[in-house]
């Protein structure tokens, strides 16, 4: 296949989860006889829920967007079917947050963290099939939550800084998205999609060879990271997981199922 553009504009999360991803597309100058090697990129940062409006603004030609906007932008773009971000009974790093340990009451308000769109998504889905209805919701950033937070309300924290929570939580109590997930449909669950225009042209091969490329090269990425290696090589080797599969399709389809029962799409 012939690529269509000299320069792939290449947008991918901060966060340590996106890491193995997208590896090859940062460093591939480096690696000799590389698929990667016949492409020229430009490789940004971002959060999700920016990465998305990129996309559509052909600001960015492939994104590692939220699987909620991969799903409610299908007219508009393909996702690569074998690679994404998931997750299952557990994911460390996306937490709905109480300052009581009582997650059996619902709460008034939930603030919601405006990084990312399929986690605030899939917050509302398992909070209404826990309690049959929703409370109001705000987005916030990560730092406002923290501080807006009390007895009647939750709050939704993702990425690196719901990690610093995990090491230093005395103030809040967490519940891990993906376990709610697993404990509703016992299926895992994929936060994230590598996504592209649908007539870009280009090799797809690009996205295996940059993940095997990062799970190689794993203490390379977690020397960027302020948190314990010993977490870090966990969290990338046995919490997450980057290959899609059946289960990980069954989820999907799940997963717009419910967003079109809530009308979130």
């Amino acid at each position: 296949m012939q690529l269509q553009k000299s320069i792939l504009r290449i947008g991918s999360v901060k966060f340590l989860n996106a890491k193995p991803l997208d590896f090859g597309f940062k460093y591939s100058k480096n690696i000799n006889n590389s698929i990667l090697n016949q492409y020229q990129y430009r490789f940004i940062e971002d959060i999700p829920s920016r990465l998305i409006q990129k996309l559509i603004q052909n600001e960015i030609d492939i994104g590692l967007i939220s699987s909620i906007e991969a799903i409610r932008n299908e007219n508009l773009f393909n996702f690569y079917p074998k690679l994404g971000v998931c997750a299952k009974r557990n994911v460390q790093s996306i937490f709905y947050i109480k300052k009581t340990n009582n997650f059996n009451e619902p709460v008034k308000q939930i603030y919601l963290d405006i990084s990312s769109k399929s986690s605030n998504a899939l917050l509302k889905i398992l909070y209404y099939k826990t309690f049959q209805h929703l409370p109001t919701f705000e987005l916030e950033t990560p730092e406002n939550i923290l501080k807006k937070i009390d007895k009647d309300s939750g709050g939704l924290l993702i990425g690196d800084p719901a990690i610093e929570l995990l090491f230093n939580q005395n103030r809040f109590f967490i519940k891990d998205l993906a376990e709610w997930w697993y404990e509703l449909t016992n299926l895992p669950f994929v936060f994230a999609l590598w996504t592209y225009n649908k007539d870009l042209l280009f090799d797809e091969r690009i996205f295996l060879e940059s993940y095997d490329l990062g799970m190689n090269h794993l203490n390379d990425i977690i020397k960027d990271y302020p948190f314990p290696a010993s977490f870090s090589l966990n969290y990338l080797k046995n919490v997450l997981y980057y290959t899609i599969g059946e289960e990980e399709v069954q989820s999907l389809n799940l997963f717009k199922k419910y967003l079109m029962d809530l009308d979130l799409l």
